[in-house]
């Protein structure tokens, strides 16, 4: 019995990471593709409008699902004080640093040589000592101010840093997971007020207020999703789905219904569509197919290494004199080809070196008398 519980638990989270999977993509191959200014409009363009149009919101996504994610496996060993505040950071930064110092060290190679060729840097400026320091510190976008330099996808790794240590804090002091739910509620409100309130502050900012929103409602989520059992879950899941519907058909067929596509999306249609995967069967089936599971493995990866392989294809078309056309589906696809490839032989080849490389520099040597003790 109980490892049928196990499976069942690990076939909703296989389907959470196909929605991660499905939502880097999106980033990647659609909203970003815009850095490449296609000559003759986007490809594809026609079948993914909202993927074009309004692909920054998988951003959202994320932040929600990793608060979801946080919750369902640290809220019993941060409420119990079973992990120390140390533990739980260092985690957290071998997971997203070491990919993050990767390609941001990447990114600034291949910016040198297309500053070379062309006098600027491609896409992003800000190419400097200090934002270079902010980025180190995970501290790039948000947290000083909002400006785009190096690497510039990763701002999100530094927002979600803020939101894991908001979330061991509330956590550690709440108790209980009940108290630190109407917690989270107060961090979503708050996080909305930056959203709303147009400000561009250091901390106070649109950026900051995504993150804290969204990760404030998938903590939320996570105890919808662990008490469903108590309420006909399967017909909330399908209110969810047809909510997560009419959303997507609504930005597509009537912008003008939408309202503010943001704030629409963060209290509606992504908890709808989180919801809907968790607890309809066939949908998490569909989510849960291996390719798209092999995609949320990538996920971060895919984030963090499509800005320099569009640096890299910026690179090669000028030093080259390619002349591509970014408004060809050949191209689309190749470049979407590549981001996969190379999201594929990071995760697989040289994350574990690359890891090992990075945490090994920062460890501290064992001394003789610790080696004997261990």
């Amino acid at each position: 019995m109980a490892q049928k519980k196990t499976d069942k638990r690990d076939s909703r989270l296989t389907a959470i990471d196909g929605m991660k999977g499905i939502g880097a993509c999106i980033i990647a191959f659609f909203w970003h593709y815009q850095h490449f200014k296609p000559q003759n409009g986007s490809p594809f363009f026609s079948i993914f409008p909202v993927s074009y149009k309004s692909g920054y919101l998988m951003v959202e996504l994320f932040f929600m699902l990793s608060g979801f994610g946080m919750m369902l496996g640290y809220s019993e060993r941060v409420t119990g004080h079973l992990i120390s505040f140390r533990e739980f950071i260092v985690k957290r930064l071998k997971k997203v640093y070491p990919p993050f110092l990767f390609f941001t060290a990447l990114t600034i190679v291949l910016e040198l040589i297309y500053r070379h060729r062309c006098g600027e840097t491609f896409v992003y400026g800000n190419f400097d000592l200090q934002h270079l320091f902010q980025n180190l510190l995970l501290m790039q976008d948000g947290v000083f101010g909002t400006d785009w330099s190096f690497d510039a996808p990763s701002w999100c790794i530094s927002i979600c840093m803020l939101c894991y240590l908001l979330f061991y804090l509330i956590l550690y002091h709440a108790k209980n997971e009940r108290r630190a739910c109407y917690i989270f509620f107060g961090t979503f409100l708050i996080g909305m007020a930056m959203i709303l309130s147009k400000k561009e502050l250091p901390l106070w900012n649109s950026l900051v207020g995504r993150g804290i929103a969204c990760f404030s409602v998938g903590a939320v989520l996570c105890q919808i999703y662990r008490h469903r059992e108590k309420f006909r879950s399967q017909r909330l899941g399908y209110i969810c789905l047809g909510i997560a519907v009419i959303s997507y058909l609504a930005a597509r067929l009537r912008p003008e219904f939408t309202g503010d596509v943001t704030t629409a999306f963060i209290i509606g249609t992504a908890p709808s569509l989180i919801l809907a995967v968790l607890l309809i069967p066939w949908l998490r089936a569909i989510l849960g197919f291996r390719p798209l599971a092999i995609l949320g493995e990538l996920s971060i990866v895919i984030y963090l290494v499509h800005f320099p392989v569009q640096c890299a294809i910026a690179v090669l078309n000028e030093y080259m004199s390619l002349g591509l056309d970014f408004s060809t589906k050949a191209v689309w696809l190749s470049y979407a080809a590549v981001v996969l490839i190379s999201a594929a032989v990071y995760r697989y080849l040289i994350s574990s070196p690359a890891e090992k490389l990075i945490c090994g520099f920062f460890a501290k040597k064992k001394t003789a008398d610790s080696k004997k003790a261990a």
